[in-house]
């Protein structure tokens, strides 16, 4: 199954979770230019409570933090049943660990300093996962949910969406400024998950909607 790769770039979110700040920012700065959308966090407990899971894409997760490690972050996003490919990036060569993490689910096991091409590689195949998941496998009691979260102006964005038209045309359509249309159109992807028209179709039609 091939998959186009602008599609997967505007619905796939790549995490990055480095207690290092210049490392998160410089991985951050070098993923928007190449056209990713991003979401930084700097310690295990910020991601497992800040993240959206339900938005697909990857993780890019340091190893050695304070407080959560790498691994044991990892641990408890497979016992909550977040299923987001994991991509671990670390400044120490530990072999033992390495196996563990990949035979746990990971990826790759990158070391620093990060070999930036490495990287984008393993992105790329990682989101076109998680996208084709979640494109393939959106479950009707999942889409309810997710449409039940929208307000009724948000839902009536995302049907124009899922038709095709543009934030300028959905604001003519609506007879309301583009600026409103643009502020409930991010609310409602972000809630939704994605922001790809067929998916979005896709989540109209399990929901019944």
């Amino acid at each position: 199954m091939t998959t186009d790769i602008t599609a997967v770039k505007e619905a796939a979110l790549v995490r990055i979770c480095d207690d290092d700040t210049d490392l998160a920012a410089a991985l951050e700065h070098y993923l928007t230019l190449e056209g990713w959308k991003t979401a930084v966090y700097h310690d295990a407990k910020s991601f497992l409570t800040g993240d959206r899971p339900s938005v697909p894409g990857c993780l890019i997760l340091d190893v050695r933090m304070p407080g959560l490690t790498g691994i044991e972050c990892q641990r408890v996003m497979k016992e909550h049943g977040v299923d987001l490919p994991v991509i671990f990036i670390t400044g120490h060569g530990d072999i033992d660990m390495a196996v563990q993490a990949v035979l746990e689910g990971a990826v790759d096991f990158i070391q620093k300093p990060v070999d930036e091409e490495r990287l984008l590689k393993d992105i790329t195949k990682a989101c076109e996962r998680s996208v084709q998941k979640v494109t393939g496998s959106v479950s009707a009691d999942t889409a309810r949910e997710r449409l039940a979260a929208l307000t009724a102006r948000e839902t009536e964005i995302v049907r124009l969406i899922a038709q095709g038209l543009v934030s300028r045309e959905i604001a003519e359509r609506l007879g309301i400024a583009l600026r409103t249309v643009e502020v409930h159109r991010a609310s409602a992807l972000k809630k939704i998950g994605t922001h790809d028209p067929a998916v979005i179709r896709r989540i109209l039609v399990a929901a019944g909607a």
